[in-house]
């Protein structure tokens, strides 16, 4: 008798849900209107970057999509770089990069956003080394890694396009002085995509 109830219970369940998804109609979905690929190679570092960057639109609603590979080298203590102008708002960023040490590192991706609008960018995301710690990274081999990237962004205004800086790579330049500095997305790009 238990056993005939819950499958009663389930079958209304289902029943439900379907009638519902009929009532509430079929959800509009994103339509692609422009896009750019991409790929960089850090010839320094052999690390590279490569990816699409899609405008889409759903209604009066607007996003731009980053769907992205990074395969860095041991070489790279940097790793690959997002760069978003003012103006727009990150909704999601996420990647699985893992080094090839398969560390019990999980968080290889940092996000550092200003509100100084004399920066050129609003938003620097960086996946791989140094976003994890630079710094431990150009002491200690973080192994190199690879993963796939995601990032999701709308406009904060009535943008109609969206100019990215994407890098990859890292370096150490000695200045003037004879100062050592570390040197992180040494090989860039910019990429615009039009809503």
């Amino acid at each position: 008798m238990r056993r005939e109830v819950i499958g009663v219970i389930i079958v209304i369940s289902i029943m439900a849900a379907v009638a519902f998804s009929f009532l509430k109609g079929k959800p509009e979905e994103w339509s692609t209107v422009d896009y750019v690929n991409f790929y960089l190679k850090d010839n320094s570092t052999g690390s590279t970057f490569l990816g699409t960057v899609f405008a889409q639109v759903r209604g009066d609603e607007r996003r731009v999509v980053l769907v992205g590979w990074v395969n860095i080298t041991e070489k790279d203590f940097g790793g690959a770089f997002v760069g978003v102008p003012h103006g727009w708002r990150l909704i999601s960023a996420e990647t699985n990069y893992r080094d090839r040490n398969i560390t019990n590192i999980s968080d290889w991706m940092n996000i550092l956003m200003t509100y100084d609008i004399t920066s050129p960018v609003k938003y620097r995301i960086f996946i791989g080394p140094a976003g994890y710690d630079v710094f431990f990274c150009s002491q200690h081999p973080c192994g190199g890694g690879m993963g796939s990237v995601f990032v999701e962004l709308i406009p904060e205004k009535d943008f109609e396009d969206l100019r990215l800086t994407l890098a990859v790579g890292s370096a150490t330049r000695v200045l003037e002085n004879g100062e050592k500095v570390l040197a992180v997305a040494t090989t860039s790009k910019n990429v615009t995509v039009r809503l």
